[in-house]
């Protein structure tokens, strides 16, 4: 049985199988871990109601949440609702608006603190307290039941932080939910937890003077590695064969702490842009920290567990899509630029809802990097793809049912830096570090063939850009594909902002644009049969000129594509098709020509045409981007940005 893609369509199931699975299973942990519970501190050992009470709680607040973005997700007037603005950006410290659905969410997280609370709060001070009191210890026991509530306030936070957010994730493919969205709570969330750890530690060590005041009195009733038993419970563990898993509370706690501290650094902006490797490979020593925190607390376990089934769920995708080889061809177009071919498998859209002409894929080649795997955004219409396909012997266009062709997708890329024809004796460090750059490496296999071929001069090393280079064979591993949940057809006008590489959407955008025309002039254009039978006389020309009729259905007839590029890296893309309403402008820039005034270009392309709807796609640099972001603000229309961070 084939394995199938976590889609849309396919994902709920896998979904609702893993939420009760670990629910399930974490309910019976609670009832069989008395005299097998491997972690510092095993709360339904001590306080086996209030213990079972967390589980349940936590599996139906994530099971209302889902059931909530469900309706969000499958009602479009709930959703339009949610994203009503209650305070715009330019009202706010941090410059980002406040909808309501932001707001539901952040008081439907207080309310689960609330109920955790409620559950935790007196039972823990009544049992620290009154220990306390039986062993004449009167102070800091307050603080004890203070260390255990931040404790069970970071289970929950931990378990919203292991859901998976990346845009591959069955969470975010079934919801809906944009990749900022889910970025956004995952690092509010993680921001959280760290401060909750670091609370959770200084209360702690604020209650460490106390028993040094008069640690003989203070040791039997709560020792100092782990306060939560009595010192017979820990270790040597006179009473439990499990008192060597007690003694290392505090231990599992720092080892989590400084995986986390490692963690916050790489991820913070400045790191995690210019270093990705970095800020993505310390992010697999969360991986140590899950297994090292559970060891900490029973109930860990219990909250992540529902994170930690999806997380396995989306890397077996990962995993089964990445293991199968696919032959591809690497093509120069110019000035650094090349095109990657290479035939996808019809099965791979088997349940995508793929009516969003921007998708990416995580592509991965062993000759370049073997441990890396890069995001790239398509220049294919995939859409258009999926439905039909050319028949390669009468011309016409056959129905998906009668062809198992696989679809030709096509990545556009440029090398970080132009490689110097002749190599000097002293390379810049600029230089050094572009050549190990992904692209650049990929970009080399084109270039060493070049080596072979003799220029018009005879010789042998040849500027790729002299003539015409044979396309170089290769194979490389896809995953994907990732759909962005746009909809650009359902405006009037669509203009795309991009910069540099970020051509890629904007070429994906104008084909979809491209078959959305053909499709609306093959709709509402007689065939010859229908002109024969009817005894019409128009002329077979003026039948197929392109003018659609004025009572087309589609609302989108005109795409204007704006592209800023360097003169130096500027070359005439073959990619886009002759479409009435479709306009591609370049900007060039360098060589103290003016950058592209965004808010201007927006206002001129919107003048000739007032009154229509219009959405702006918006792909390049960081600092691009928001300029740009300023400028559709400015001029009040709807806009996406292309952030891969």
């Amino acid at each position: 049985m084939r394995l199938k893609r976590i889609t849309p369509r396919t994902c709920l199931w896998p979904l609702t199988g893993s939420l009760v699975i670990t629910f399930g299973l974490s309910i019976a942990l609670t009832f069989r871990s008395k005299n097998h519970c491997y972690a510092g501190v095993c709360g339904e050992w001590l306080f086996p109601l209030e213990a079972r009470l967390h589980v349940v709680v936590w599996y139906c607040w994530i099971s209302l949440s889902v059931t909530i973005l469900a309706v969000r997700a499958f009602q479009p007037f709930t959703a339009s609702c949610l994203q009503w603005h209650l305070i715009r950006g330019q009202w706010t410290l941090l410059g980002k608006s406040v909808t309501l659905s932001g707001l539901l969410v952040v008081l439907w997280v207080l309310g689960l603190y609330g109920i955790i609370t409620g559950i935790w709060w007196l039972r823990l001070q009544d049992y620290f307290v009154t220990r306390g009191e039986r062993g004449e210890v009167m102070n800091g026991n307050t603080a004890l039941a203070a260390v255990a509530l931040t404790g069970h306030y970071a289970d929950v936070t931990m378990g919203m932080v292991l859901l998976p957010v990346a845009r591959h994730s069955a969470l975010a493919s079934f919801f809906r939910l944009s990749p900022s969205t889910t970025f956004a709570f995952h690092m509010i969330q993680a921001y959280l937890l760290c401060a909750l750890v670091l609370i959770h530690g200084a209360i702690y060590a604020s209650w460490v003077p106390v028993y040094y005041q008069d640690p003989r009195l203070t040791q039997d009733i709560f020792p100092l590695l782990n306060p939560t038993y009595l010192h017979d419970e820990v270790w040597p563990g006179l009473r439990s064969s499990l008192g060597i898993w007690r003694a290392s509370l505090v231990f599992t706690g720092l080892v989590t702490a400084l995986i986390m501290l490692a963690l916050l650094i790489t991820a913070l902006p400045i790191v995690r842009r210019k270093h990705f490797n970095v800020f993505y490979f310390t992010h697999l020593l969360s991986i140590v920290a899950v297994i090292v925190i559970c060891l900490h607390a029973s109930t860990m376990f219990y909250c992540t567990a529902p994170g930690l089934a999806m997380w396995l769920l989306d890397w077996s995708m990962r995993v089964y899509e990445l293991s199968a080889r696919i032959d591809s061809s690497l093509t120069t177009i110019g000035k650094g630029w090349f095109c990657l071919t290479l035939p996808l498998p019809r099965r791979r859209l088997d349940g995508c809802a793929c009516h969003s002409p921007l998708a990416h894929f995580h592509i991965h080649h062993s000759q370049s990097s073997i441990r890396e795997i890069h995001p790239f955004t398509t220049i294919t219409h995939l859409a258009s793809q999926k439905a039909m396909t050319p028949s390669s012997t009468s011309g016409n266009v056959v129905a998906l049912s009668e062809t198992d062709e696989p679809i030709m997708v096509q990545f556009l890329f440029r090398k970080s830096e132009p490689e110097p024809i002749v190599a000097s004796s002293g390379s810049h460090p600029s230089k050094k570090k572009a050549s190990k750059q992904w692209t650049n490496k990929v970009a080399s296999l084109v270039d060493a063939t070049s080596m072979d071929i003799p220029s018009r001069s005879g010789k042998y090393s040849v500027d790729p850009e002299s003539l015409p280079l044979p396309p170089y064979q290769t194979s490389l591993r896809l995953e994907g594909p990732y759909f962005t949940p746009v909809n650009p057809a359902s405006y009037n006008t669509v203009i795309c902002l991009v910069a540099g590489t970020g051509i890629s959407g904007a070429v994906a955008i104008a084909a979809a644009f491209s078959a959305q025309s053909a499709t609306a002039m093959r709709n509402t254009t007689p065939s010859a049969q229908q002109l024969e039978t009817s005894g019409e006389t128009v002329r077979r020309e003026h039948a197929y000129s392109g003018q659609v009729s004025p009572s087309t259905p589609h609302v989108w007839h005109r795409c204007v594509v704006v592209w800023s590029i360097r003169e130096s890296d500027h070359v005439k893309l073959p990619f886009f098709q002759d479409t009435p309403g479709l306009e591609v402008l370049s900007h060039l820039t360098g060589n103290d020509r003016a950058r592209i005034d965004l808010k201007k270009t927006i206002d001129d392309i919107r003048r000739t045409e007032p009154g229509r709807s219009t959405w702006i796609y918006l792909s390049g640099p960081n600092a691009f981007l928001e300029a740009g972001k300023k400028a559709c603000q400015a001029s009040h229309v709807g806009f996406f940005s292309a952030r891969w961070s």
